[in-house]
């Protein structure tokens, strides 16, 4: 499948609601995609203080990458197309990400 055709797909909602979360040490990390965009976040440990009363949480910095031009979203597909867990159902991100990344290797 052409890049054209994935961000047909992308923009028709095909892949919308895919995500990725991960947690270590208790900073967050992960994509998702949200109306044909795919975006990046990390969110930092968050604190905690009593106020008092109880204790309140406060989150941690939370910061995004978003995927939204054309060019982008090509190195997104690269990148990151090869996740199981995000893509396991869409065959065809997979394997466009495999081919980059057997073609990157062979100019090696």
């Amino acid at each position: 499948m052409s890049l054209k055709d994935l961000l047909s797909n992308l923009a028709n909602g095909a892949y919308d609601g895919e995500r990725i979360d991960n947690e270590e040490s208790g900073v967050s990390w992960g994509f998702y995609i949200d109306k044909g965009t795919p975006v990046q976040y990390q969110e930092g440990k968050s604190s905690k203080f009593f106020n008092g009363k109880e204790n309140e949480r406060i989150p941690g910095t939370r910061t995004e990458e978003r995927f939204d031009t054309d060019e982008k979203k090509d190195t997104f597909f690269k990148k990151y197309g090869y996740l199981h867990s995000m893509f396991d159902d869409h065959r065809e991100v997979m394997d466009y990400s495999r081919e980059y990344y057997e073609n990157r290797n062979k100019k090696k």
